[in-house]
């Protein structure tokens, strides 16, 4: 690569860093303002038919916020990895690097399908019914 292509992939990538940082957090808020929200229906209807329904996307909106901090806090060390990988070319910093890069993507592709899955279950089953 020349010069400029360095500028262009280190600026895209840059980009992409900044994203995935938005989104995990994002995808977090969603869900713990969620669960506030299903939390404080189900508080307020105490005898109500619906507690039943609420159930699912308590646990599913609660399995995405465990998600998102999971994405959150190996996203961090994912960061400390690279730096010291960068610093030292430690194989095993390159290994720690490329294992939580791996449960970063993972666990925020999880919590996003968790957050679907849960929202997808409260609109059938409390909003619909």
């Amino acid at each position: 690569m020349d010069q400029e292509q360095k500028e262009r992939y280190v600026r895209w990538q840059n980009y992409r860093i900044n994203q995935l940082t938005f989104s995990i957090n994002l995808f977090l808020g969603f869900a713990v303002a969620s669960l506030a929200y299903v939390i404080n229906i189900r508080i307020n209807n105490i005898n109500s038919s619906s507690n039943i329904a609420l159930f699912l996307p308590i646990y599913w909106w609660s399995a995405s916020a465990v998600l998102g901090t999971v994405a959150s806090l190996s996203r961090l060390l994912d960061f400390r990895y690279t730096a010291r990988k960068i610093k030292d070319s430690n194989a095993c910093d390159k290994e720690k690097a490329k294992f939580f890069g791996k449960v970063t993507w993972g666990s925020f592709w999880a919590q996003v399908a968790t957050f679907v899955v849960g929202g997808y279950i409260f609109i059938s089953k409390v909003v619909l019914q």
